[in-house]
């Protein structure tokens, strides 16, 4: 069975070099790296050297990054930290993750709408506030215009969401935080890293003791699996082009083959790896049944909701279909030929159900 749970793969989606690294890492970093002891010196050490790479690899300084345990408490403390006071505007996205709009509302929201396109519409804004930009969209893929946003907010300070991918040249010029999540680059679950560009702009939000930043609550061994799956997805960037000429085949098959059917965003401007498909006179749970017969376990609904089978919010701003849905990642892996029998099997699923009604 090929499965597709959220993410087109036949295996898990942590990088083959970070499983190997994990189950070293638990022999290697298993101590305390806060105390004193032989062990908990070289947990120390390991701990420095993997917060230098990750830095080298992510274009930043090793003092301006923090990681964290809670990759979704990421986005409040990214968020939060540059607001002034209660009374701040955050600015956000309609497409934004579920996390960023609860953060938003624990101040002043203010729901930017956005386009057909996933594009913000917005006017200019000069005055004070936080504007929470996002990299790219983990639902559709389409990555923001995040220069032409920025500027149209001169004096708000920026927390960027690029927990979708570490593309770097993705980030505008201009930012004061930006938060990362392993499993963008096939690391594992449980470790996000939080960039601060100028920590006197940034206060720790969360009650708290002592000179820490954040919370030193992280797992060392996920921390250094993570590092080595990140050299290996900057080692390899071409495999990109190779997925991207795989999402494409997927996405003519469908739109060639299937009429009244919503694809989110043009391939052009996303990410290469990720394609949200929504098809009328179609109900997603019983299209997930239908593929899941034929040998694919997908998602449905919205990627940053804990009910997968909720409406989504994303497409619901985008004035896309948001029954019928079906949304994947293809991994790094994947081959043509699993890609052709996906297209088979969706094609074949949606005239089925079609044909009932």
């Amino acid at each position: 069975m090929v499965r597709v749970t959220g993410n087109f793969q036949k295996e898990s989606p942590l990088h083959p070099k970070a499983q190997g690294a994990l189950l070293a890492a638990f022999d290697a970093g298993w101590a305390d790296p806060r105390k004193l002891c032989a062990s908990s010196s070289k947990a120390h050490h390991l701990r420095q050297e993997a917060l230098e790479s990750i830095a080298f690899q992510l274009s930043l300084r090793a003092d301006e990054i923090e990681i964290l345990g809670e990759p979704l408490m990421g986005h409040f403390l990214s968020i939060a930290g540059l607001a002034t006071s209660s009374e701040t505007k955050i600015f956000f996205s309609a497409t934004s993750r579920s996390e960023v709009i609860a953060t938003a509302r624990a101040f002043q929201p203010v729901e930017l709408p956005v386009d057909i396109d996933g594009n913000i519409e917005c006017s200019p804004y000069d005055g004070e506030g936080v504007l929470s930009l996002q990299i790219a969209n983990g639902e559709t893929g389409i990555v923001s215009q995040v220069e032409k946003i920025s500027k149209l907010f001169p004096s708000a300070r920026i927390a960027c969401d690029a927990t979708t991918t570490p593309d770097v040249s993705l980030m505008p010029a201009r930012w004061d935080s930006a938060l990362f999540d392993s499993t963008s680059w096939s690391g594992p679950a449980g470790i996000a890293v939080l960039a601060i560009r100028n920590s006197k702009e940034w206060k720790n939000p969360l009650p708290h003791i002592g000179i820490s930043r954040v919370p030193q609550s992280y797992s060392l061994p996920l921390l250094l699996s993570s590092v080595v799956a990140l050299e290996a997805w900057k080692s390899d960037l071409s495999e990109d082009l190779r997925l991207r000429d795989l999402n494409t085949q997927l996405r003519l098959r469908i739109k060639n083959s299937i009429t009244n059917c919503d694809i989110a965003g043009d391939l052009d401007s996303s990410l290469s790896h990720i394609s949200s498909f929504s098809f009328l006179y179609c109900h997603g749970e019983e299209l997930l049944r239908e593929l899941s017969i034929r040998g694919f376990d997908l998602d449905s609904g919205s990627a940053c909701t804990s009910d997968d089978l909720a409406p989504s919010h994303v497409l619901a701003a985008m004035g896309l279909l948001t029954h019928g849905n079906i949304r994947l990642t293809i991994h790094r892996g994947t081959t043509a030929q699993e890609i052709d029998s996906l297209a088979n099997a969706i094609i074949e699923s949606v005239a089925q159900m079609r044909a009932k009604n």
